[in-house]
């Protein structure tokens, strides 16, 4: 339930005159390496800081036309390591030097994740595993030994012994006269310890497992179409390929063992896929593809044993994606002139506008379709829903109206200009759209709906304003330009403002009459998430959780672990990985009251134990749901102690009495609490309690259970 948001996203243009061939990162001392040639075919390396400055050059002894087979930088000796199709194998560091030469050519090459290993397919397809100084562990041809190690399958139920239909027949004899790539992929497992190569052999391709010493472990059983592409999941349970069809791209999955294990289909303006690539969480897949207008990365993301589209990224000449070895959520679009440095983050999109007739709806995105559910009315389980709505454009950013009822959302797609409006009733009816139009410039990442007829936008020109009259006349006007970067824009209906925070964690408010930047709060840190609340004398208290999992209420530690939260106007509730959710008032107490720590010998309708790894998708703004979203991806709602006494608290305080008694009943709470919460109150409407209860059941009920206790003061304090 939740979308990939871009947080941040910086061009680097290389020298006039320069093309890019190859980049690696250093992530230790936060620098990018790149190989670029210039108009005298001159290769040289480039150094560029975190900052993305430029500070070191140096000329490579190699023509700037070698084909590039491998670029990596090795941590523990601290050079770049660039192996050339030539055989040239060459290291910068301290100094340039080629420091071998490989007489048959390399057709393939790729550095074990650990640094230790380098594997190597020749040009005369041998394997060759080096170490880190380049000596020789083994080497073997590498269509050795199959007759031994095909993985062979019999017995009914597998595909080779059922009927497949004349239709997929012919597709498949299309797709096996379909002329092959020669080219050659190795691609590691995330511990080192197994790799696998794609190779065409007998004008098919076949996928190879060999262990960390060279021998052969498994051939993936044959797949007619199977394209070059390879990728080896870092958390080591599948090998991902992609595999042509008649009339669809597919990407199609192998185990360990050779087996095949499932697949998804890519959308159907696919027509060729140039690479795959997991980041180092194996929790994003980048497909580097050609959709007829132009090449662009789609990241997808699994849950429920279901595969969505989360983001486009669309770029000019792209040509591979490089992950930042550490951080899972960064990741390098190289183009031909330059590359885009791309920060993400998960984060879900769902309702905060605390109404009665709020939906309490999230929005998925699959690519050009929005998975719509209202919660209030439907818990529909992934990846199933109860609307689908078609933008007709893959979708980039999805933020609900901080207005009304708060059931309307706005959609900025994937061409970082159109945005779409659509608006909903309270219930399960579908949402209608109601307006289309383009935002100026082609730069924006992140949008909120403030009013009905104005949408906030972040871009790399700044905040904008942007202006809708009935007439669908479009004006937009920019904010001043701030000091730093600007990351996050969030609207905060609790508070009925737009936030956006920079890279220092300062946080601003849009403010519509005067079109600037007014300063709210000062965060610690820069955070992913952001909200805020009125908390009385306090004033507006920021809550913002960083990338590390600490979650901070202004400038206080609410929790050192914290991993999803959602704030109502009453109440914060968030999750740790110790695997509780919290609850927390919402008053002077979030930022001077005591918040006890995580121990199960104390016992508090504060907090209660969750599954492991469950994160929040909502809590009802104005009920006491509260919906999670569990590792595998299934939803469970449950009602916590803590949100039911607030909704019977709530009921006592508008004396609707009977609401109050069946919450009690309900959630098994002791009615005492009816009469405890207000004694004079509660005595003063007692023929109102009568009237509206007004059965005799329920009566004698609400009688039985009375008994001289305090319950506000003993169980429920």
């Amino acid at each position: 339930m939740r979308n990939l948001s871009i947080l941040g996203e910086t061009a680097v243009e290389l020298p006039p005159a320069h093309r890019l061939l190859d980049l690696c990162v250093d992530v230790t001392e936060e620098r990018v390496f790149v190989l670029c040639g210039d108009d005298s075919a001159t290769a040289r390396l480039l150094t560029y800081d975190s900052q993305y400055t430029l500070t070191d050059e140096c000329v490579l002894p190699f023509s700037a036309t070698e084909q590039i087979m491998s670029m990596h930088f090795v941590m523990e000796r601290e050079h770049v390591v660039i192996a050339l199709a030539s055989g040239d194998i060459c290291t910068a560091g301290s100094g340039v030097e080629v420091v071998g030469t490989v007489d048959a050519g390399i057709a393939a090459c790729r550095w074990s994740p650990d640094d230790e290993i380098l594997a190597l397919v020749t040009g005369e397809a041998r394997v060759l595993l080096m170490t880190a100084d380049f000596d020789v562990l083994c080497e073997h041809a590498l269509d050795e030994g199959q007759e031994e190690s095909v993985m062979v399958n019999v017995g009914w139920g597998t595909r080779e012994t059922q009927y497949q239909g004349r239709g997929l027949q012919q597709e498949e004899e299309q797709s096996t006269q379909q002329e092959q790539s020669p080219e050659i992929q190795v691609s590691w497992r995330g511990d080192g310890q197994f790799l696998a190569v794609s190779f065409v052999r007998a004008g098919m391709r076949e996928i190879r497992v060999f262990s960390r010493d060279g021998q052969l472990h498994s051939v993936c059983e044959t797949v007619t179409g199977l394209e070059h592409t390879l990728a080896w999941k870092p958390s080591g349970r599948l090998i991902a390929a992609t595999e042509k069809r008649a009339h669809r791209h597919e990407v199609v999955f192998f185990e360990r063992n050779g087996l095949r294990h499932g697949e998804f289909v890519l959308h159907a303006d696919t027509q060729r896929a140039l690479a795959l690539s997991w980041n180092s969480d194996s929790s994003v897949l980048a497909a580097v593809v050609d959709v007829g207008s132009g090449v662009c990365v789609q990241l997808w993301a699994d849950r429920n044993y279901h595969w969505y589209m989360k983001q486009e990224l669309r770029g000019s000449d792209i040509q591979r994606v490089v992950w930042d070895p550490e951080d899972p959520m960064h990741v390098l679009v190289v183009c031909a002139s330059g590359f885009t440095s791309v920060r993400l983050h998960s984060v879900p999109a769902v309702a905060h506008v605390a109404s009665t007739e709020s939906n309490a709806a999230s929005c998925v995105v699959n690519g050009a379709q929005v998975l719509y559910t209202p919660f209030a009315y439907a818990n529909v389980p992934p990846p199933m829903c109860l609307h689908t709505l078609d933008a007709r454009v893959p979708v980039r950013h999805v933020s609900f109206a901080a207005f009304g009822a708060g059931n309307g959302f706005a959609l900025l797609l994937a061409d970082r200009r159109t945005v779409v409006l659509y608006a909903c009733d309270s219930g399960r009816s579908s949402p209608q759209e109601i307006r289309r139009f383009m935002l100026p410039g082609s730069d924006a990442r992140q949008i909120a709906w403030l009013e009905a007829g104005v949408v906030v936008s972040l871009g790399a020109s700044g905040v904008g304003i942007t202006r809708i009259d009935d007439s669908d006349e479009v004006v937009t006007h920019f904010c001043p330009e701030h000091d730093s970067p600007l990351v996050l824009l969030s609207s905060a209906p609790h508070v009925e403002r737009v936030l956006v925070e920079d890279a220092r964690g300062r946080v601003f408010n849009v403010s519509l009459a005067t079109e600037r930047l007014e300063s709210v709060a000062e965060l610690p840190t820069q955070c992913v998430e952001i909200d805020a609340v009125d908390c009385g004398e306090l004033g507006v208290v920021v809550v913002g959780r960083t990338a590390r999992n600490q979650l901070y209420a202004n400038t206080r530690l609410l929790s050192p672990a914290c991993s999803s939260f959602y704030l109502r106007k009453d109440v914060l509730v968030f999750t740790t990985t110790t695997h509780y959710v919290r609850f927390v008032a919402v008053n002077e107490g979030l930022i001077t009251g005591d918040i006890p720590a995580d121990d199960e010998a104390v016992v508090s309708e504060a907090r209660r134990r969750v599954e492991r790894g469950s994160t929040i998708v909502l809590a009802s703004p104005t009920g006491d749901a509260v919906v999670f979203q569990m590792p595998r991806g299934n939803l469970e709602t449950v009602r916590p102690r803590a949100l039911v006494l607030a909704a019977v608290r709530q009921a006592l305080d508008a004396r609707q009495y009977r609401e109050a008694l069946m919450a009690c009943r309900v959630n098994r709470i002791d009615m005492n609490m009816l009469y405890d919460y207000a004694p004079a109150a509660f005595m003063g409407d007692l023929a109102e309690f009568v009237a509206q209860v007004n059965e005799a059941d329920l009566l004698n009920l609400f009688v039985s259970s009375l008994r001289d206790e305090d319950v506000t003061q003993t169980m429920y304090t």
